[in-house]
């Protein structure tokens, strides 16, 4: 049996866990609203992040060439932000470690007021 295994070794030593376990950590404050990701399989060329309206997509995509064959990882996250953040302010940064992190202050809320109402002449019927 040992002889046949050895066919199966590069792949076992090459084996990186797969990138599922890429969890991300929300945090949604009064604040701000920030997602973590550890992204450290990837280089930063491999990560896209895009805003469409409300709508966080983040990707990574690598292809890997080796003496022993072809690898390729994916991953992509979708998260709808919250309607209080201030989408115009999403802001990212890559730490040196593979930290990702992408984060949004909070609109900050329009206090009601009283609207007072201005006195008219009558409007004539006829024009509207």
């Amino acid at each position: 049996m040992g002889e046949y295994m050895r066919d199966y070794m590069p792949v076992a030593t090459n084996y990186d866990p797969p990138t599922s376990s890429l969890n991300a950590d929300i945090v949604n404050t009064d604040e701000k609203f920030s997602v973590n990701l550890n992204v450290s399989q990837f280089k930063p060329d491999e990560l896209k992040i895009n805003l469409d309206g409300r709508k966080l997509s983040i990707q990574g995509e690598q292809d890997v060439v080796t003496d022993h064959g072809r690898s390729a990882k994916s991953f992509s996250r979708v998260i709808v932000l919250p309607e209080d953040v201030d989408v115009a302010s999403v802001a990212s940064s890559l730490s040196d470690d593979g930290k990702l992190s992408i984060e949004a202050p909070k609109l900050i809320p329009v206090p009601g007021r009283s609207i007072p109402i201005r006195k008219m002449p009558a409007i004539d019927q006829q024009k509207y």
